[in-house]
């Protein structure tokens, strides 16, 4: 008979009454905050339009906002980056001054007259908010990322008013082609529960309609045929625009930081430029959100450069360091775009619009589940089969790139084409150039050319981790050592998750640790004190940081690292007690050695 230990379920329900609780207080934490970011922005555009001149001040409003940041929020400039950057290697709680200071940045640029969207700094309110709990209630390693994850999936949520796509989002924004399911549960209630405190501080989201969706049927098969074929050439034009948009704004955003070395100069000399191109358009149309053109998309026929025009002064706003997100206008360049190819297309012009209002966000983010879904919550059911066409293929299209460089990519977006897992956007396009070698330089100490898929690799670092068969995760009490998982399965998980390249669990026969008796395999049951070797591969800095990230985990592990560059020579890794002290970070590669004698028992 089964222990209640055994039991699989016994271990769900603390799970889900402690993520309830955590997640629902980070669900209350983004919600309203939300609503008090939407009341905000309401008022700056009431404000704006009511009073155009004020767009002139936009150039005084930019070096103001650059100022606050430079002097007070440098540790945060880095907004959805420093989060996605926190999820995948936890360091250390995002300063609360992260929120008060997105809001002022974002109405800033809203009230003066640039050109940006709300969703970067909900996303940054919720999850800087959330990550407040981890010094109350220590939360360490994964349950970390996962309340961090949950602050997005709160703030998305409760922005846009789509609990279900703000789950999926904060789920699938992490990495290009994974998802991370232990954050599933808390996500789904932090998403629920901000678009409901939203909701009951009175905000309202704006209402979009489909009036013509073509019914897929097998009696209509023809049309419906043309109409799916309609849906994938619109997806590769919306994939197109996304890439063009994320390229163009990061390469403005590179331009700004190379010409101008004094930041707070940067959106000054933006804000001119954007003030000056709205005075010689003669409309407002295109800064701010833009949600009545994107509402007039789904309702007549707009001029067809209006995603251009969008496109631009978006990326010009945001590349010379403005605050605010990038969704929104996003949703302006789709909606816009989808409306100017009813022009070409059999499908119907808001139809259009909303494939485009979602695909384009979705190209952008690579996130094409939670665009889909986002169109079934905005749109209705019958417009989720041509909207998840076009999503994904605007995200096939849109290559591997997109508006958050610190977005990494788990798996390659086309079978054909070798992407090396882990990286982030930020560093890959480094990656894709080709490989110049020298045949015997290249060859390691032991004789061979480090080669995958017929092209030299990097020189990488292997990191060896010995312990025992029978040793589990390190626990304070008795009871938790007992039901604790063993480390031969929790590490390489662990692994897994922080995004080593390779990891391989060494099948051993006969060995010992220092100390011990020689140990043989020879037996029905594995000898509990038997050798257990695990090795991870990747660079030696994503290897140390690893260290440092579990150094809990790896507190009763032996720990040997073997350079690429000098595979005959080991150096003990010493776990020292606090791996967070300034020591430690600014030690390069002078460790001591030998390591803490003591093994897991």
């Amino acid at each position: 008979m089964k222990g209640l230990q055994d039991i699989e379920q016994f271990f769900a329900l603390p799970q889900i009454a402690k993520w309830l609780a955590i997640a629902t207080i980070a669900g209350v934490l983004s919600g309203t905050a939300s609503a008090i970011l939407l009341a905000s922005l309401e008022w700056a555009t009431d404000w704006r339009e009511a009073h155009w001149w004020i767009i002139a001040l936009l150039p005084l409003g930019g070096l103001l906002s650059g100022l606050i940041y430079h002097h007070f929020g440098q540790s945060v400039e880095a907004g959805n980056n420093l989060l996605l950057e926190e999820i995948h290697n936890p360091k250390q709680t995002i300063p609360l001054r992260m929120a008060p200071l997105v809001l002022l940045g974002t109405v800033m640029t809203h009230l003066f007259g640039g050109s940006a969207g709300r969703e970067g700094t909900a996303l940054q309110m919720g999850a800087s908010l959330a990550d407040q709990l981890t010094e109350v209630l220590h939360l360490k390693g994964s349950d970390r990322r996962i309340l961090l994850m949950t602050g997005i999936s709160g703030g998305f949520a409760s922005v846009f008013g789509t609990p279900l796509a703000g789950a999926v989002f904060g789920l699938e924004v992490l990495a290009i082609g994974k998802i991370r399911y232990d954050g599933l549960f808390p996500c789904i209630v932090a998403a629920i529960v901000g678009d409901y405190v939203t909701l009951k501080w009175g905000i309202h989201h704006t209402n979009y309609r489909l009036a013509n969706v073509p019914v897929l049927s097998l009696e209509n098969f023809s049309a419906g045929s043309a109409d799916l074929l309609s849906a994938v050439f619109a997806g590769a034009v919306f994939g197109l625009v996304a890439l063009l948009f994320a390229e163009v704004t990061h390469k403005i955003g590179h331009v700004f930081k190379s010409k101008i070395a004094y930041p707070p100069l940067r959106p000054m000399v933006g804000g001119a430029m954007v003030a000056i191109a709205v005075w010689a358009v003669g409309t407002t149309k295109y800064i701010g959100l833009g949600i009545p053109t994107i509402v007039e998309a789904f309702q007549t026929q707009l001029p067809p450069w209006d995603f251009a025009a969008k496109l631009a002064f978006t990326a010009l706003t945001l590349g010379a360091g403005f605050k605010g997100g990038e969704v929104t206008p996003l949703f302006y360049i789709g909606a816009t775009l989808g409306n100017a190819l009813s022009l070409i297309l059999p499908l119907s012009s808001d139809l259009l619009a909303g494939m485009g209002f979602v695909a384009v966000f979705g190209a952008a983010a690579n996130t094409p589940l939670a665009s889909t879904i986002m169109a079934i919550e905005l749109f209705g059911l019958p417009a989720g089969a041509f909207a998840g066409i076009a999503c994904v293929v605007s995200y096939l299209f849109s290559g591997h790139a997109g508006i958050y460089r610190a977005q990494r990519i788990g798996l390659s977006k086309y079978p054909k084409v070798f992407v090396e897992e882990g990286v982030s956007l930020a560093t890959f396009p480094s990656l894709k150039q080709p490989l110049e070698f020298d045949l015997f330089s290249d060859i390691n100490p032991l004789g061979f050319l480090e080669m995958e898929n017929g092209k030299p690799m990097r020189h990488l670092t292997a990191l060896r981790l010995y312990f025992h068969h029978g040793a589990r995760l390190y626990g304070k009490t008795r009871w938790r050592r007992l039901t604790s998982p063993h480390l031969h399965w929790h590490l390489p998980r662990l692994a897994k998750e922080f995004g080593i390249q390779q990891v391989v669990l060494h099948r051993v026969h006969m060995g010992y640790l220092k100390g011990d008796e020689l140990h043989h395999n020879h037996h029905e049951v594995t000898p509990h004190r038997l050798p257990q070797c695990l090795e991870l591969i990747d660079q030696e800095a994503k290897l140390r940081e690893f260290v440092e990230v579990h150094h809990a985990d790896l507190k009763h592990v032996r720990i040997v690292l073997i350079r690429g560059e000098d595979l005959r020579s080991h150096e003990d890794l010493h776990l020292q007690e606090d791996l967070h002290s300034s020591d430690y970070r600014n030690t390069s590669m002078n460790y001591p050695s030998p390591m803490t004698d003591q093994l897991a028992e």
